[in-house]
């Protein structure tokens, strides 16, 4: 066994992957790996809730690839990085295409907050006060 790839080595989660490459789009983390040659598990899990699927990495192929990604040798598709202009264009396109879903939640919003103040309008008239006036607006 060679000292420098100990047996018991602890994979790295996406989050900590994200972390070692800060430059690389969190959606782009696993495609970044496999063009790299970062060796991963597909890790299963079984819950009362059903299955948890998650993707571990190994650190030393992490930290290589760190290593080529500030050197500028890493292969990389230009728009899964953050700083590149292709990405910027990507995510303006995704702001685009998620306009209408965020106009859509606000006017479901809006309408919501409309009912609960026409439910209080309605409440409030139609409860008997000593020091008011009866309300005619039935």
């Amino acid at each position: 066994m060679a000292a420098a790839d100990p047996e018991h080595v602890v994979w790295l989660t996406e989050r900590k992957l994200a972390r070692a490459w800060p430059t690389i789009r969190p959606a782009c983390l696993h495609a970044t790996a496999n063009a790299n040659g970062v060796r991963n598990h597909h890790r299963v899990s079984h819950g009362t809730w059903g299955e948890s699927t998650w993707r571990t990495y190994h650190p030393a192929d992490v930290t290589r690839v760190a290593g080529a990604i500030a050197d500028g040798t890493a292969a990389l598709q230009p728009h899964w990085r953050n700083d590149t202009p292709e990405a910027k264009l990507l995510d303006q396109r995704l702001r685009r295409k998620n306009l209408p879903g965020a106009i859509g939640c606000a006017l479901v919003i809006a309408v919501a907050l409309a009912i609960i103040v026409i439910v209080l309008v309605i409440l409030w008239n139609d409860s008997p006060s000593s020091s008011s006036t009866p309300s005619y607006w039935h």
